[in-house]
């Protein structure tokens, strides 16, 4: 059968194939040598002949009336990752067909958008399996499926569309929540980098006793069960619950930097809404702040799975602008909000002098009362031109400007961590996990 590029268009849904075009006019070669008459008789004999060939062909291709088709969608789409649609095609002729056809996802979808040509038997009904990833959050529109026909003899079909149009919301990546909820009733976090942290004896609070192992802390030795038992027991504690993580997502200028197929901002969101899980699994209060010039969204710490769908939700539509966040708003307006001691948890940018001044003259006074956790993300390309050996003028050029944006983020980091800021700078792949380990280090340490 053959592809998309061998058919031509005629009228109003009706084509013709290569092959139509082909058998027309193959007996071209031989009326050229006829004369006369002889010549129109044939041409005109074999043009009825070829017209009747079509129109049989045509009569058994699949019209519009005979096939039904259906989308299955996710309930939410995850943005960065591909997800899957299903179509369901059914055909109600008694007889076989062939049919090729084009899913139409938004257009900033990726994803192979044709299938087919494949054979529908008499009644059947078929599944395709297609995956396409949004590259941005939001509201968008799957279209109507395109299809087209084959007449048994390849010669001429139909097009017609499938009315299937329907609504999406892309949220942030909720496929990664699910992965980490899977892998967590399975034991195996470890395959996706998260690490156990459970520590004993450091602020947490008491889970059981044990016996003594090498490598305990003698300081977690219970001296009255040790009597009773007659052998060395310790108490294990767990990370405290009930403790308040808010997250605060800088929505701003340096956050619309694309980094691959994502942009910093999608990415901090992706791992935003991660922790936000992981938080209210574990029973802590979990607050999202959104903030560029002025405070986009706020949602005051609370438990529970209600929490992390209000996080999702508000999530969902937060787009970065081209301005500068401005932190001490946004950190005053959380202050003013937050009565007990908190972890927050900051997804920013740090690039230039500037930037670093404005947030570590704030962080200061926050990390009085509560603790701040403040996540940027590497650019592997300005590391690169930093470490590239200039062979030009510009190539010297840009690997000093390099180098500095390099020494200045650098530079606020060791200031943030000297004035009692947690930092973490990794490449944006690894977000999401290393912003998970940090958080439950923390919790193991009892740092709240």
């Amino acid at each position: 059968m053959r592809s998309f590029a061998d058919i031509r268009r005629v009228w109003r849904g009706v084509y013709l194939t290569r092959r139509a075009a082909l058998l027309l006019f193959a007996p071209v070669p031989v009326i050229a040598l006829l004369s006369g008459a002889w010549a129109g008789g044939v041409a005109a004999l074999w043009a009825g002949g070829w017209l009747l060939l079509v129109r049989r062909d045509l009569s058994r291709a699949l019209s519009a009336d005979e096939v039904t088709c259906e989308r299955t969608l996710p309930v939410k789409l995850s943005i960065g990752v591909p997800n899957p649609v299903t179509l369901t095609l059914r055909s109600l002729a008694s007889r076989p067909t062939v049919i090729a056809g084009r899913e139409t996802p938004p257009p900033t979808f990726a994803g192979e958008r044709a299938f087919g040509p494949l054979t529908l038997q008499a009644r059947e009904q078929v599944e395709l399996r297609l995956r396409f990833t949004p590259t941005s959050r939001g509201a968008f529109t799957f279209g109507d499926v395109g299809v087209r026909s084959f007449g048994p003899a390849g010669l001429a079909g139909q097009t017609f569309s499938l009315p299937l149009a329907s609504d999406v919301r892309v949220y942030p990546d909720i496929t990664a929540v699910h992965a980490y909820s899977l892998l967590a009733r399975r034991g195996t976090l470890h395959e996706i980098g998260v690490r156990a942290t459970r520590l004993a004896g450091t602020g947490t609070d008491f889970e059981s006793l044990h016996d003594y192992e090498a490598g305990d802390d003698y300081r977690a030795i219970d001296w009255k069960a040790t009597a009773r038992r007659g052998k060395p027991v310790v108490r294990r504690f767990q990370a405290e619950r009930s403790q308040t993580i808010v997250l605060a997502v800088d929505a701003g200028r340096l956050m619309t930097a694309q980094v691959g197929e994502l942009s910093k901002l999608d990415r901090s969101i992706n791992a935003a809404l991660l922790l936000a899980y992981l938080a209210t699994r574990t029973e802590d209060n979990v607050g999202l702040l959104v903030f560029g010039r002025d405070v986009h969204a706020y949602l005051p710490p609370r438990k529970g799975h209600r929490q992390f769908l209000a996080v999702l939700d508000a999530l969902y539509a937060i787009e970065g602008r081209v301005e500068e966040p401005d932190y001490a708003g946004a950190l005053r307006y959380l202050a003013t909000h937050l009565s007990r001691r908190s972890l927050v948890v900051l997804f920013t940018e740090l690039v230039g002098a500037e930037p670093s001044r404005r947030l570590l003259s704030v962080l200061s006074n926050l990390s009085a009362r509560h603790l701040p956790l403040v996540i940027t993300q590497r650019n592997p390309e300005i590391e690169s031109l930093a470490s590239v050996v200039p062979e030009t003028a510009l190539d010297v050029f840009r690997a000093a400007v390099a180098q500095d944006l390099l020494h200045d983020k650098a530079a606020a980091m060791r200031l943030l961590r000297s004035r009692g800021s947690l930092v973490l700078d990794v490449v944006p792949e690894q977000l999401s996990v290393a912003a998970v380990n940090r958080y439950l280090e923390i919790k193991a340490r009892g740092r709240l």
